[in-house]
């Protein structure tokens, strides 16, 4: 029986990382990265870690651990935050994703980097893998910029991009979904936006796309993660207060400036069902897994 392959996840105390962790940690030895805390996983090595800008402290981690695997799903995914904190937000999803990348180069491990819908203009939606890349947006334009340095640096990375994904944080690290469900049950008001559209997915699909890229040994593509169903963050925060019996009466549409339009970022998942034989998920059946 071969040596279960060890998987280093990088930015792991967070939603998504902590996600990730539950599940691979089923299956594979699990060490994840922190910064400041941690929800603990039973099963799963937690190491502080503040060097993700440094490419000697990124060489002594991956020396230390020695990874097959690489996950990087460090920093926060909030487009708004990215715009008010761009320079925080490039060091983390650029300079430390390339820094990790150039660390883990000697080991020969597979570099999974989780991505956005953010790299696409949102001018005509359905964006497959193959369309050309426009962000006008911050987190976008450090994304892209991470994904090609990637591409010529790597012979074995996969990039993942991913539409906004659905589940339950920690107390620590609250995802989307719990603000927006603290905030029902405090009766706060909530303003959303309903001009920007995305394709949303539970975290649970990208979890089990790692997976099946672990073990098909799928290597150097671009691979996009969305549900089935193209909604605004208003009429989905709707859909989940209806889902879980919250008033609605606090949630209100976000004010459009003068020249704002409506954009559409959803993601066309035709390749990556095709090429893992995953399950596309209707809006519906993500909620009933929350």
């Amino acid at each position: 029986m071969s040596t279960p392959k060890k998987i280093l996840i990088v930015g792991g105390s967070g939603f998504v990382g902590t996600q990730l962790a539950k599940y691979l940690s089923r299956k594979y030895p699990v060490v994840c990265t922190y910064r400041n805390d941690f929800t603990p996983v039973p099963g799963v090595d937690h190491v502080g870690f503040n060097g993700i800008q440094d490419k000697d402290r990124c060489t002594s981690l991956t020396q230390h651990h020695h990874p097959d695997v690489v996950v990087f799903a460090a920093g926060s995914n909030d487009p708004g935050k990215a715009e008010k904190e761009s320079a925080q937000s490039q060091l983390i999803h650029l300079t430390g994703a390339n820094q990790m990348l150039t660390a883990t180069e000697y080991l020969k491990a597979k570099y999974i980097y989780l991505s956005s819908d953010w790299v696409f203009s949102g001018m005509e939606g359905n964006f497959a893998e193959s369309d050309t890349a426009i962000p006008f947006h911050a987190l976008g334009k450090t994304k892209l910029g991470a994904e090609n340095y990637i591409r010529s640096r790597s012979l074995n990375h996969i990039i993942v991009r991913c539409a906004p994904l659905l589940g339950r944080g920690t107390l620590d690290h609250p995802s989307w979904l719990d603000r927006l469900r603290e905030a029902a049950a405090f009766q706060k008001p909530v303003a959303l936006s309903d001009r920007s559209i995305h394709n949303p997915v539970h975290v649970r699909e990208l979890s089990t796309l790692i997976e099946r890229v672990i073990e098909g040994d799928v290597r150097n593509k671009t691979l996009h993660l969305g549900g089935l169903t193209r909604i605004s963050e208003f009429d989905l925060a709707m859909e989940i207060f209806k889902k879980f019996g919250f008033d609605s009466k606090g949630l209100s549409r976000l004010k459009a400036g003068s020249d704002s339009t409506f954009q559409d970022y959803s993601l066309n998942t035709t390749q990556t069902l095709k090429l893992l034989k995953t399950e596309p998920l209707f809006l519906e059946q993500s909620l009933d897994l929350l």
